[in-house]
């Protein structure tokens, strides 16, 4: 193992902004690095300048196959390292993972080991366009075993939750605010509703059970003194059960919310509730091996949009998500995303480990 080498692709890899949407620059910078390591490289046009990576080191299929994503959340920042960590948007999610990949898939082949894959998609971060894209590709079969890399502590992920989005708006009617009472606050309505919803006993505070939900609002309508006339907000739920009985549970709640409030003139509602379509149901089936630690991801990757179902699918990585999506400020690098370089190179030996005990060749 290179820890120089892998180190020194997590720096290059956070200097780009690979920002959902904008992985164009990624993209051109791994199709030359992946060339120079001497992998068979493919590229696949998700949509116009992102485009997904598939890299092997022998077999056009392999039968192993190291996946992540290459797009990251806005704010680009770094790189920066210290004796212990690398600091930068994309250190821990993924792209110090992918550095990680990348170095076991050398380490094994140096020993022998063959018919390995590294596909590398964009979108993850919003609509998951690339995985599914990859998961629908005719040149990319699916593997026997699919290794995906996200923080994970290095530990073997026995579940992952499902994501479902609502977007909820409240409607009320609009007036000048130094008499509320004869108008109707739909901000007022808006913040009852998900007051409730924060209550419902199928809404759990802590990630480790039950179902999650964060709320981030979107712009009411008006001026400071005037009633609000509308009010929205995206919920995303982490669900630990199908969406489709979240979904229940979310309409059941904001029709009795509604049965307490007066009627709407002309019997309009109150609320409008939509759906995003890019809901997945938990996954509760990866795999794990004995001798390897364990947890659970309360969070979502692109295992359900691949669409593989019978792939053995371990979910792996160094880094932890605690530490993903953290943001700069005031120059306060502990504060911001990193990854543990220690952490990294026992990601690279976690690796090795999985193929060369998966790796018929390797036995």
């Amino acid at each position: 193992m290179n820890a120089t080498r892998m180190f020194g692709l997590t720096k290059d890899l956070i200097a780009i902004d690979s920002t959902s949407g904008s992985e164009a620059a990624i993209c051109h910078f791994l199709l030359d690095y992946l060339t120079e390591m001497e992998m068979s490289v493919r590229e696949f046009e998700v949509s116009p300048g992102r485009k997904n990576i598939f890299a092997v080191s022998d077999s056009a299929n392999p039968r192993i196959i190291f996946n992540t994503h290459i797009d990251t959340v806005p704010g680009q920042f770094g790189p920066f390292e210290d004796e212990q960590r690398i600091y930068g948007r994309g250190a821990c999610d993924t792209h110090g993972v992918l550095a990680a990949q990348l170095e076991a898939i050398l380490a094994v082949c140096a020993e022998g080991v063959r018919d390995l894959g590294l596909l590398l998609v964009v979108g993850e971060e919003t609509t998951h366009d690339g995985a599914i894209h990859a998961g629908k590709c005719a040149d990319i079969r699916e593997p026997e075993v699919l290794i995906v890399g996200e923080p994970t502590e290095n530990r073997l992920m026995v579940s992952q939750k499902g994501r479902l989005k609502a977007d909820v708006v409240a409607l009320g009617v609009t007036g000048h605010s130094g008499y509320p009472e004869r108008f109707d606050s739909a901000v007022e309505k808006l913040c009852l509703l998900l007051d409730r919803v924060w209550q419902a006993p199928w809404v759990a505070k802590e990630s480790t059970q039950g179902t999650t939900v964060n709320v981030t609002f979107r712009a009411s309508r008006g001026a400071d003194n005037q009633v609000p006339a509308e009010a929205g907000a995206r919920l995303m739920f982490r669900c630990d059960r199908p969406c489709e009985e979240v979904k229940d549970a979310l309409v059941k709640l904001v029709r009795e919310v509604e049965q307490k409030l007066p009627p709407r003139e002309r019997g309009e509602p109150h609320f409008r509730l939509a759906w995003d379509p890019s809901q997945n149901d938990p996954v509760t089936n990866l795999q794990t091996l004995q001798g390897f630690a364990t947890g659970s991801a309360a969070y979502n990757t692109d295992i359900a949009y691949l669409g593989w179902r019978k792939a053995r699918t371990f979910l792996v990585g160094p880094g932890s998500i605690l530490q993903a999506h953290r943001d700069l400020s005031d120059d306060d690098w502990s504060g911001a995303e990193w990854i543990n370089k220690k952490d990294q190179i026992a990601g690279v030996e976690i690796y090795k480990r999985l193929v060369l005990a998966l790796a018929p060749s390797a036995k």
